[in-house]
């Protein structure tokens, strides 16, 4: 690809170039986020018995209060994140950090059961607003080289929230009740937002892109901006060792603006136009429905959450009567023993798909980079995470150990951080200049199919049982990712086919 030399459509001071600690700052705030939104999300599962007790209702009756805020905590990236695209990320992500705020403290004073429900819905709606937003602002920090890694350590904390959070609640809901565990969220939340107005410069990054371009062709143009930036100042070039990248000396924007950055929200969208053009971005994303990598992502993302959501909401049934007994402290340390799927899962899932990218580009001796060679990294999800479902319902089943039916959902679980970091990465790389309107059908999508499912539990369970539900669910993980290898062998073909769309 020939240099580009107009460079008069992009906006000053490419995140990519930033500072390596200003970077990673970025990236630790909205790690924090996403693993709160989740923590709130998952956390009151260990609270069942509590609230059954003090609402007086019923295992099926408590599934709404997941079910729903699941739902919200997807499609909520439907409005926020063409906000995003009018307004700016830190713009967008600090207004729904005081709403997620305010809800939590609704959830707090909630005197009914159907109030605590509709203040959950509307926390994960707010809350959720991360889940696209992060893996746009991780696509606007870092090079393509690192992002699958950098979408790792998101994914570790999204899936983190989900496992940690469940342990924390069920201590806090033993020793103090369950308003107590919001009355926490409440506080971190806080002290996130303070974080974020402090350490959350805003990413969006306006660079003129070629149809057809990946991200790694952009990542070699922004370097040519930069070196013609330089040019034209006649300011030396630098390597940073953290990336091992050239950047400009960067004095510009961070000498003596940070902070008038961090309190200026004019003009800072992609979107020049502003607001106006909200409706417009809000259709965007589904222009993306007929596309099979994202349709893919979609699906497969969602198969796996709503596993990682059966077992989660089905454990406190099981656990809290004979012979195991356990208390919601002990359905919290259960639910951490998963997080040791994600622990052992993150050092393969981001470096792994990185290093298989790269060793199938050398095979075709480097001739073209293709998003999909990251696909075969599905390999290690397909052998684990079905398993894992199979291993938890026969030991519950049978009255065996609940450690090996924590094994068990420890691999269902690793596959939160397998699956992400393959599929979201093959999506942003094949469309970079519109990849974030992808995440938003991606995000919207899977907790949907999320939803779907943890709405079925209780009447898929009393009609299969245990065993053969979780055999059909596991059936179900298995086919999707076996569609992974014809969209391997036919993705840059669809790619091509479907460009018109996007």
């Amino acid at each position: 690809m020939s240099p580009r030399n107009d460079f008069s459509q992009c906006t000053a001071g490419d995140p990519k170039f930033w500072p390596a600690y200003i970077r990673h700052l970025a990236l630790a705030n909205i790690c924090i986020m996403v693993f709160l939104a989740n923590m709130y999300a998952a956390g009151i599962t260990t609270g069942f018995a509590a609230l059954a007790m003090e609402f007086h209702l019923s295992n099926a009756q408590l599934v709404d209060v997941i079910s729903y805020p699941v739902l919200a905590l997807g499609v909520g990236n439907v409005f926020w994140t063409p906000t995003a695209v009018c307004l700016g990320k830190r713009a967008t992500i600090i207004v729904a950090l005081f709403v997620f705020l305010a809800a939590t403290i609704w959830s707090i004073r909630a005197a009914t059961f159907q109030s605590l429900v509709a203040s959950r819905i509307l926390a994960c709606f707010a809350g959720g607003s991360i889940d696209s937003l992060g893996p746009a602002i991780v696509a606007d920090l870092y090079m393509e080289r690192y992002f699958a890694t950098a979408m790792a350590i998101f994914s570790i904390f999204l899936a983190g929230g989900s496992q940690i959070g469940p342990m924390i609640a069920g201590f806090i809901i033993t020793a103090k009740g369950w308003r107590w565990f919001f009355i926490l969220c409440a506080i971190l939340i806080g002290v996130n937002l303070v974080l974020i107005l402090l350490f959350l410069p805003e990413t969006n990054y306006r660079r003129v892109m070629y149809d057809g371009e990946t991200a790694q062709e952009a990542d070699k143009v922004a370097v040519q901006m930069i070196e013609y930036k330089n040019e034209a100042v006649n300011a030396p070039v630098v390597t940073t060792e953290s990336t091992g990248s050239q950047a400009l000396n960067l004095n510009p924007p961070y000498a003596g603006s940070y902070w008038r950055d961090l309190i200026s929200f004019k003009n800072r969208g992609t979107e020049p136009r502003g607001l106006v053009e909200w409706p417009r971005q809000f259709s965007l994303p589904f222009r993306f429905i007929l596309v099979p990598q994202v349709f893919f992502a979609t699906i497969s993302y969602g198969v796996f959450l709503g596993g990682a959501v059966i077992i989660a909401t089905v454990a406190p049934q099981l656990l809290s009567p004979p012979p195991y007994l356990f208390k919601a402290s002990g359905i919290g340390l259960f639910a951490l023993s998963s997080f040791l799927g994600i622990v052992i899962a993150y050092p393969i899932a981001g470096p792994f798909t990185d290093y298989m990218s790269r060793f199938l580009r050398q095979r075709s001796h480097g001739e073209t980079h293709i998003p999909e060679y990251r696909m075969p990294a599905l390999l290690m999800p397909f052998l684990i995470a079905p398993p894992g479902l199979l291993l938890f319902a026969y030991t519950l089943a049978h009255g065996g150990s609940a450690y090996a039916a924590a094994a068990g959902y420890a691999m269902q679980v690793s596959a939160l951080v397998f699956v992400p970091s393959v599929v979201l990465s093959v999506v942003v790389d094949g469309w970079p200049a519109t990849g974030s309107e992808a995440l938003v059908l991606i995000n919207a999508g899977k907790n949907t199919v999320a939803f779907g499912v943890t709405l079925s539990i209780p009447i898929w369970l009393a009609r299969e049982g245990l065993i053969k539900m979780f055999w059909e669910m596991a059936a179900i993980q298995w086919a999707i990712l076996v569609l992974a290898v014809p969209l391997y062998v036919l993705g840059p073909w669809a790619r091509k086919k479907t460009f018109w769309l996007v």
